[in-house]
């Protein structure tokens, strides 16, 4: 499949209105960044940028539905462990020196903490993230365990049918009430919207529409009820309308996504801005508030904000070029000798069990 340099730019695009809104509304309303105050005439168009999330587990859908098509679970498994965990060990380090010194009462961080955090399973022992952001790759991690799930139950085939049914249980869970249940609301609506969007590229028959549908007017429901309670929590109004606005911008950008001409576009620098999105979204917030917590003044704020960017942008690009692209075959090695080795001996047990249960009954036979 030809590589989609439009989906590379709305990665980035994604992670520049996140990296907008905490710099200059979230960081600032959380106490996170305490030397500067808001822009309201800024803010009135970057406190939005929280929705980029939602546009990046639509990405996150089309791509890993992509990947699992054509992949084993051991190949699948292998390819997200050496996306998601090179970087992110990295940035965990990267904002843990940062916060040692400069975390404060918020943004502190221990050893134990740290090294939790290594594990990417920190969520489920209740302990804290180092930076706030890591609550999105508990999503990711669970998306691709849900599609690990299907491919190591010998499912592969079944793809297609499995994630159009997806919508139609999170409908039912929804008008049931159920929605709170493991994979059947919430942000989910997203994952397989985008997941649906990929399979639009192969099947457009009236069942995948319905079921983008479906998924579609869940994720509005969701994002502007959930705009109405950021406004209750926060004491700022989140139009209902704008967010509904922007949920059906998203959708329609999958759409374009789907065109031939869409598919046809060669984009400046796409690769290069696509590659930079996770660590930039990795690294940008708690070491960005601490940046300009530390430098920033209301005389300076515009320029602590060029200066600060252009850090997670430098920084960004060394992960980049050096942690994902120039250790890459150390990282291929470690996780083929451990993760991939050990999922092909589970995949292995049941013919195991079976030969010796077959062992067992010949010589009772005997």
């Amino acid at each position: 499949m030809r590589r989609l340099e439009l989906l590379d730019y709305g990665r980035f695009f994604a992670a520049v209105i996140v990296v907008f809104f905490h710099y200059t509304f979230n960081g600032i309303a959380n106490g996170k960044i305490e030397s500067l105050k808001h822009v309201d005439s800024l803010i009135e168009f970057t406190k939005y940028g929280y929705l980029g999330v939602e546009l990046f587990f639509m990405i996150s859908g089309f791509v890993i539905f992509n990947s699992a098509k054509n992949r084993t679970p051991a190949e699948f498994a292998l390819s997200r462990a050496i996306r998601l965990y090179p970087s992110y060990w990295f940035a965990v380090i990267f904002t843990s020196l940062f916060a040692w010194y400069w975390g404060g009462d918020l943004m502190s961080v221990t050893p134990s903490q740290i090294m939790m955090n290594f594990t990417l399973l920190q969520n489920y022992l209740s302990i804290d993230h180092v930076d706030g952001v890591y609550w999105t790759l508990v999503y990711e991690v669970k998306f691709y365990a849900l599609v690990f799930f299907l491919l190591i139950i010998g499912l592969k085939n079944h793809l297609n049918q499995l994630f159009m049914l997806w919508p139609i249980a999170m409908l039912g869970a929804f008008i049931t009430g159920h929605d709170d249940l493991p994979y059947l609301g919430g942000y989910f609506y997203y994952f397989s919207a985008g997941a649906l969007f990929a399979l639009l590229q192969i099947d457009k028959s009236l069942k995948n529409i319905l079921s983008i549908i479906i998924s579609f007017g869940l994720g509005l429901l969701y994002s502007t009820e959930q705009a109405l309670v950021k406004s209750e929590s926060m004491g700022v109004v989140f139009s209902e309308y704008i967010v509904g606005l922007i949920i059906i911008c998203f959708f329609a950008f999958f759409i374009f996504m789907n065109t031939q001409k869409a598919q046809s576009l060669t984009l400046p620098l796409s690769k290069t801005l696509g590659a930079l999105t996770y660590p930039v979204y990795l690294i940008h917030a708690h070491f960005g508030y601490m940046f300009i917590s530390k430098y920033g003044t209301e005389e300076n704020k515009f320029f602590i904000y060029i200066v600060t960017i252009s850090i997670v942008l430098s920084v960004s690009y060394f992960m980049y070029r050096v942690i994902e692209v120039r250790l890459s075959t150390v990282w291929r090695r470690m996780f083929m000798s451990t993760l991939y080795e050990l999922i092909i001996k589970i995949q292995c047990l049941p013919n195991k069990v079976v030969n010796v249960f077959n062992k067992l009954a010949n010589a009772s036979l005997k």
